[in-house]
């Protein structure tokens, strides 16, 4: 009689034992992580000048050049230097620059325009014709420079264009072959400005 319930409870004991160990069998485990910190770049393309009398503002954006005139029937600005600068921390692409004129279509259509930019005629010709937009490839690192001369004129002045008409030539200082302005062009006013367009 004793031995029966020592055999059954056995029996339960090994029963018992089996279900524990079924139940906790071990298994690792184990997660990794990876970060990236992501900072975009500022823009901060700038311009300069040493023509005398230019102003600066719009944290150096804007460059206004001196007021030229009254002018004879024929004149030359000069050549007159703009630098630009890129104070930002990426690089930047020059994509468009384009002319453009406010005032009195007297004397607009009248006046011409060399501009230059490292060596190469970016336009030279009427200005009232060379208001279209032009593509460039230009690339600015951080703080490197870019720069282009503009001359505005009338008649057979001399300019860094000199006679060479065609854009992406090499430009050639010298006299230009421009028509000097007529009466009605007297006591008229017109406003030039250069816009460049960036990406980065």
């Amino acid at each position: 009689m004793w031995l029966k319930k020592i055999a059954a409870l056995g029996g339960v004991g090994f029963a018992g034992l089996a279900l524990i160990g079924a139940g906790a069998t071990a298994t690792f485990t184990q997660t990794t992580q990876s970060y990236q910190q992501i900072t975009a770049g500022t823009m901060n393309v700038q311009l300069s000048t040493a023509v005398t009398g230019a102003s600066l503002s719009n944290n150096n954006q804007t460059l206004t050049l001196p007021a030229f005139g009254p002018t004879q029937s024929s004149f030359t600005t000069g050549d007159q230097l703009v630098t630009i600068t890129n104070n930002g921390n990426i690089t930047v692409q020059e994509i468009t620059e384009q002319m453009g004129v406010t005032g009195d279509s007297a004397l607009i259509n009248q006046l011409y325009v060399c501009e230059v930019s490292s060596g190469t005629v970016i336009y030279n010709g009427p200005l009232a014709s060379g208001l279209s937009a032009q593509q460039i490839a230009g690339t600015l690192a951080p703080n490197a420079t870019d720069s282009y001369i503009i001359n505005v004129y009338a008649g057979a002045e001399p300019t860094a264009c000199g006679a060479v008409t065609q854009i992406g030539a090499t430009a050639v200082a010298g006299t230009s072959t421009a028509p000097s302005l007529d009466n009605n062009a007297q006591g008229k006013t017109a406003t030039v400005s250069v816009t460049i367009s960036y990406q980065g």
